[in-house]
């Protein structure tokens, strides 16, 4: 019977590893940097830090099969999207310093579903195509309700102010704003205006980094982040932000890359902000139908 039970217990305990296993995948590796003259210790050890977790990402079983399919640009277009959005608890330790470089060991995990969806982007972009909506809701556990109240009448409608692209060298410009309008209209919860005053919401859109580095001969790296802050749906400011990395061949105009990433990245950030404007509207018109004062 004491046999029965342990074993059962040992059946239990294999189940247990096998579902976190299924969660998440380790992603460990170690790298080393060499030091660059006039740079910080901190700044050489990120670049040990991004190359370790790189290496480890790229050596997981679970893109055994991308590495086959996929030419080395487009691999590492996929590696470098997890690495930036989606590893999880991330730790690092420097095993090794000296004079001419730094060595460090990582430790972290990424949801083999967000390994999916990355795969689906990077396909869809291979192919021209957008990817369908259904495909990644099924990536993406959708955690809202799916019962919402929603406007009955034009009235209903909440009022959005889209402000003009402000960059991190501290200027301004409108070249983005109209494609943030173009993707941010036909709302069911809400109109634009071009009426600060009347707005219920308030969008400044940024620019906050844009940063090409040079990998070798003949390749080169980008790395964007644009945020939109929202005034309205709380006391705070509500903050919505992506950052990627993009690999680019030294022969590619700089600045179409550059463009189109941009415009990638508000693309994405937009259809945050407007879930989120979404959800607090829908928060307003069900305290309304219920009668009850937010």
């Amino acid at each position: 019977m004491r046999l029965f039970v342990l074993t059962i217990f040992g059946v239990c305990l294999a189940l247990q590893s096998f579902a976190q296993e299924a969660e998440s995948f380790e992603v460990k590796a170690n790298a080393c940097e060499k030091k660059i003259a006039e740079e910080s210790p901190s700044s050489t050890r990120i670049r040990a830090v991004d190359r370790a977790v790189f290496m480890g990402l790229k050596n997981l079983d679970y893109l055994k099969e991308d590495k086959q399919k996929l030419n080395e640009y487009d691999l590492n277009r996929m590696i470098y999207r997890l690495l930036d959005d989606f590893v999880e608890d991330l730790s690092s330790k420097v095993v090794k310093s000296t004079d001419d470089k730094v060595c460090v060991e990582v430790t972290g995990f990424i949801n083999p579903q967000k390994i999916d969806m990355v795969r689906a982007e990077i396909m869809a972009d291979r192919s021209g195509e957008e990817i369908d909506d259904d495909i990644v809701a099924q990536i993406i556990e959708n955690t809202e309700d799916n019962f919402r109240f929603k406007p009955q009448n034009l009235e209903s409608l909440a009022l959005v102010y889209l402000k003009d692209v402000e960059y991190y060298n501290g200027t301004k410009s409108p070249k983005y704003a109209q494609f943030l309008k173009d993707k941010m209209k036909d709302n069911p919860y809400y109109y634009l205006t071009e009426d600060e005053e009347l707005a219920d919401y308030v969008i400044t859109p940024k620019v906050l980094k844009a940063k090409i580095d040079a990998l070798d001969e003949k390749h080169k790296r980008l790395q964007m982040v644009v945020s939109l802050e929202i005034s309205g749906i709380t006391d705070e400011v509500v903050l919505v932000s992506q950052n990627r990395f993009l690999l680019f061949s030294a022969e590619e105009n700089n600045q179409d890359i550059a463009a189109r990433l941009i415009k990638k990245l508000l693309e994405a950030a937009a259809a945050d902000a407007s879930r989120k404007i979404e959800y607090s509207e829908q928060q307003r018109l069900e305290t309304k139908a219920l009668g009850r004062s937010k």
